[in-house]
């Protein structure tokens, strides 16, 4: 695997969007980092689409869904 920087031009053109994991991904200790609250602005900057991934209820992503610079939350229904 290498870093996006080192890609071809025409293979980061293709990309449409980011889907992320929430826990310990986005968050420590169940609360966003600063990085990662800023790298997700940047993709949205950029034109991506951001999708955020979780396996917790959709009540407990809600907050972050209506906060953070996301798309879509995908969460469980329970």
């Amino acid at each position: 695997m290498s870093p996006l920087a080192q890609w071809p031009q025409e293979a980061g053109a293709r990309i449409a969007g980011v889907l992320t994991d929430i826990d310990d991904t986005l968050t420590t200790d169940s609360a966003i980092t600063p990085d990662a609250l800023q790298a997700l602005h940047a993709l949205q900057q950029a034109g991506l689409a951001v999708v955020a991934i979780t396996g917790r209820p959709v009540g407990w992503s809600e907050p972050f869904a209506q906060s953070w610079p996301v798309d879509a939350i995908v969460a469980d229904q329970n």
